[in-house]
């Protein structure tokens, strides 16, 4: 009787640690969502067969979507998936976000870790960020890539503050080696050097395995970060704290934006786009 009683406690213990843990990846519940198209059709809006699409950013200012692929591709769509223009840039393209003042685009070409400025009237890369690899005194926190395995920055989101000296920050994804979330400082106002450093500032304090996608929520002011690893949509503060956990739909999410009408994009690595209406 001792022993069963002993042993009740310690899965009680147990459960109460675990159901209270911020970093947990078993996912609370499903992520509200409809599809979008007709059935069968899986919310797919890709009308071109993108290759590897790892990223995706919605433009305020243009009212259409950039996609970016692993084969160093950046295609601008409508967002019922027409394409409006596709171009290639050397390298492994990640992910992208947009500057919602100025309209340009920042682009992560993984590998290297650098952020590329994309002026998309142009059509042409601006300006160069390499990211230094150092923080807090340990000068490869960020490891490099060193064979075919993914490792590196994933994932960027460009959070608009006009009273910040460059006009807002970076909030960034990297893989692993360590798999974390960071806030970065580039020099977009400081700097008008065609290449300039990009440095961390901050982790968040929330672990997540392979940040992969990530968007800023302007109306509730929380980051979106989806899991590639662990098919999870997590929200979090731009200090870190958890606020909810979703399992989230589609499979290698690599890319993700949301419009302005309510309709969330998920560009998945293994092919597609998908489109679903987000109902929270």
């Amino acid at each position: 009787m001792k022993v069963t009683l002993i042993l009740l406690c310690i899965f009680i213990l147990l459960f109460f640690l675990f159901s209270c843990s911020p970093t947990r990846t078993s996912p609370t519940i499903r992520f509200p969502y409809d599809w979008i198209g007709p059935p069968g059709f899986g919310g797919n809006i890709d009308k071109q067969d993108f290759v590897e699409p790892s990223g995706i950013c919605f433009h305020p200012l243009r009212k259409t979507l950039f996609v970016v692929s692993d084969e160093g591709e950046i295609a601008e769509i409508e967002t019922d998936g027409t394409p409006v223009f596709n171009l290639k840039i050397p390298g492994d393209l990640e992910d992208v976000t947009v500057h919602p003042e100025t309209g340009f685009l920042y682009l992560v070409r993984e590998g290297e870790d650098v952020i590329l400025e994309f002026d998309p009237d142009k059509k042409e890369v601006t300006r160069e960020f390499p990211i230094n690899r150092e923080y807090q005194g340990d000068p490869n926190f960020l490891k490099k890539k060193v064979d075919e395995y993914d490792n590196g920055v994933e994932s960027i989101a460009f959070i608009l503050a006009p009273e910040h000296p460059e006009g807002g920050t970076f909030y960034m994804g990297n893989q692993w080696d360590p798999s974390c979330i960071m806030e970065v400082l580039v020099p977009l106002k400081s700097s008008k050097a065609k290449t300039a450093e990009a440095r961390i500032i901050r982790v968040l304090p929330f672990i997540i395995n392979d940040p992969a996608a990530i968007f800023y929520d302007s109306k509730t002011g929380l980051l979106n970060v989806v899991s590639d690893a662990d098919n999870i949509l997590v929200e979090l503060t731009l200090d870190g704290k958890f606020i909810k956990e979703y399992a989230f739909p589609g499979d290698e999410q690599e890319g993700l934006a949301r419009d302005d009408e309510g309709y969330l994009y998920i560009a998945q690595d293994l092919g597609g786009i998908i489109k679903i209406k987000d109902l929270r």
